[in-house]
């Protein structure tokens, strides 16, 4: 006897668990693939409920720039969800509309299959049939008298069969209209979802307009700033540089240190950096801005003459302070000058109030350290 050639126990659950894992494998692969856009709709709606929150006046460039991207994909998403939402109404109509077409065809049989039970029933009442059996009974031919009993029971069971219909019919009148229930129970439903995505997707364009706004005034303000500013850089240059020679010629003043150090200032204000030094939607940003509420006392960052105390173009009104060694500060948009030209101020003195003159969006102290007039990055020389 020939013997049957098998598979070790081992290489046999091997072969096993692959082909289980073979058949598992998609339903696994779909469920991670739910489950990973599940977590990255999460993520993009909080994204959106935080950006929607955000102050547009104290937000930095770049927290308001990401804030209208958030709301731009979110707002994406709602158009995706409404329109979808849309569908699903038009979908639910459609078969709300061959329901109710399947429930008057059965209601047009029904009442056809109504009229002809009628119909029979006045017929059997004024031409009553003969018993079958008196037939029977009454002629000598039995093969005539089979034949008389033979259509009459064609004729009671087309009776019974009419009655039989009418009462399937009306069976299924019943499941039409079930039917056609559930169909106009769900375009109530979805109308309702679709209500809600719409007031969601306004609610999303809602916000976005409004940090939209925000960010395109921003950006606006900010290049008439450095357009105006540009067109006084040459002569703001001259001034801090004429300065500093007047004061190189009277000897300087030996309480003041020259060097410039990262422990050399202090911040002029506490608050938030909310547009950097550099390059920022095609303009020069020359400083930075520091978020603070109208009114807030402005400190030298470090002892010095005040070279200027007035008002430029762009600037609104503005301070310098020379420090000695080339190295100055500005402090600009201020709502009230604290200092005069000419003014030895120390360290941590109040020169000035925060304000929003000159471009400006809003309240903010605009921060500017040079060195021989060219502006250099304040966050390299501050603590």
């Amino acid at each position: 006897m020939r013997k049957t050639s098998r598979l070790p126990i081992a290489a046999f659950v091997l072969a096993l668990l692959v082909a289980l894992g073979a058949l598992a494998g998609p339903a696994a692969a779909a469920d991670s693939l739910s489950k990973t856009r599940q977590k990255r709709e999460q993520v993009r709606q909080r994204k959106a409920q935080l950006a929607a929150k955000i102050n547009a006046l104290r937000a930095s460039d770049d927290e308001l720039d990401k804030a209208v991207g958030a709301l731009t994909k979110q707002v994406t998403a709602q158009q995706a969800a409404a329109d979808a939402a849309r569908q699903a109404v038009e979908a639910a109509g459609a078969a709300v509309g061959a329901a109710e077409a399947k429930l008057a065809d059965t209601e047009r049989q029904i009442g056809a299959l109504r009229q002809a039970v009628v119909k029979r029933a006045v017929d059997a009442y004024v031409r009553p049939r003969s018993d079958p059996f008196g037939g029977v009974i009454s002629t000598d031919d039995l093969g005539e008298a089979s034949r008389r009993d033979s259509l009459l029971r064609q004729v009671s069971d087309r009776d019974r069969d009419v009655v039989d219909r009418l009462r399937a019919a009306r069976l299924d009148l019943i499941d039409k209209q079930t039917a056609a229930k559930k169909a106009r129970d769900l375009v109530a439903d979805r109308r309702k979802a679709q209500l809600a995505r719409l007031s969601d997707l306004q609610k999303a364009l809602g916000e976005k307009a409004r940090l939209s706004g925000a960010l395109e005034a921003r950006i606006k303000d900010y290049q008439q700033e450095a357009d105006a500013v540009s067109a006084e850089e040459s002569g703001l240059v001259a001034l801090i540089q004429s300065r500093e020679r007047e004061r190189a010629s009277r000897g300087g003043d030996p309480g003041i240190d020259g060097r410039v150090s990262g422990s050399g200032l202090i911040w002029p204000i506490r608050g938030p950096v909310t547009s950097p030094f550099g390059y920022r939607w095609g303009r020069l940003h020359a400083g930075i801005d520091i978020g603070a509420g109208t009114g807030t006392a402005i400190h030298a960052a470090k002892g010095g003459v005040v070279v200027f105390s007035g008002q430029m173009n762009g600037y609104g009104n503005v301070i310098v302070v020379n420090h000695g060694g080339g190295f100055s500060t500005l402090y600009a948009h201020q709502s009230r000058l604290g200092a005069s030209e000419g003014q030895s101020v120390s360290q941590g003195e109040v020169i000035g109030y925060v304000g929003s003159t000159g471009h400006s969006t809003g309240p903010h102290l605009h921060f500017e350290t040079r060195v021989n007039g060219s502006p250099q990055n304040p966050r390299q020389y501050l603590p």
